[in-house]
């Protein structure tokens, strides 16, 4: 990748557009964000902003989910499952912690059986 790779203002854009908490993870500014997005293999803004309005802040969670074939709009479900008291989105409980990938999967396909 170089450092001037076309996708990267549009990847900070995105970022910059769902606000502090897409930073937050790692105290980063959007370039540096951005930067991370690409290394992982996410060189399409659009397909970031699908992560990011799931609540997958970091793109190294997002690839782990990509990888298991869960889609941003799967990881996207809110769920109280898991630990912890609260409900969210299965991304961003599993960047807690509180969900583990099998988890996450085990949901995303008793969801869709169940629809």
């Amino acid at each position: 990748m170089t450092d001037d790779h076309d996708s990267l203002p549009d990847i900070a854009l995105a970022l910059a557009q769902h606000g502090a908490e897409a930073l937050a993870a790692n105290g980063e500014t959007t370039e540096v964000a951005a930067r991370r997005w690409l290394t992982a293999g996410f060189d399409d803004a659009g397909e970031v902003a699908d992560w990011l309005a799931a609540r997958c802040f970091q793109p190294e969670m997002a690839a782990r989910l990509e990888a298991a074939g869960v889609t941003p709009e799967q990881a996207g479900l809110l769920t109280a499952a898991g630990h912890g008291d609260y409900e969210d989105t299965l991304a961003y409980k599993l960047s807690r912690g509180d969900l583990t990938i099998e988890e996450v999967r085990r949901i995303v396909t008793s969801d869709f059986w169940n629809s």
